[in-house]
């Protein structure tokens, strides 16, 4: 069994919002880019998100989709919420 992994592009609207939310809180983070993972021989396939690591907290980002991951696939806030949840657990 073999595992490929992809890197993943991210959406230029996704990463222009995500830079200007961390630009107007002066945070200089770096987005981690997502893969797809592919397991050879199978039809089996994983997206893996991209990921923004703010004071211990990773944010989960699909490309075109409306609501960001907070730490796990479990809880996620919309989009238009993530300026708000940053700057509320901003050390």
């Amino acid at each position: 069994m073999q595992i490929i992994k992809e890197k993943l592009d991210i959406d230029e609207t996704l990463d222009k919002k995500i830079k200007n939310i961390l630009k107007f809180l002066n945070i200089k983070e770096k987005i981690q880019r997502g893969n797809i993972i592919n397991i050879s021989k199978t039809n089996l396939a994983y997206i893996e998100p991209h990921k923004l690591v703010i004071n211990n907290i990773t944010y989960l980002f699909f490309n075109e989709c409306e609501n960001v991951y907070i730490n796990t696939l479990e809880e996620s806030i919309p989009f238009n919420e993530l300026e708000n949840h940053i700057k509320s657990h901003k050390n």
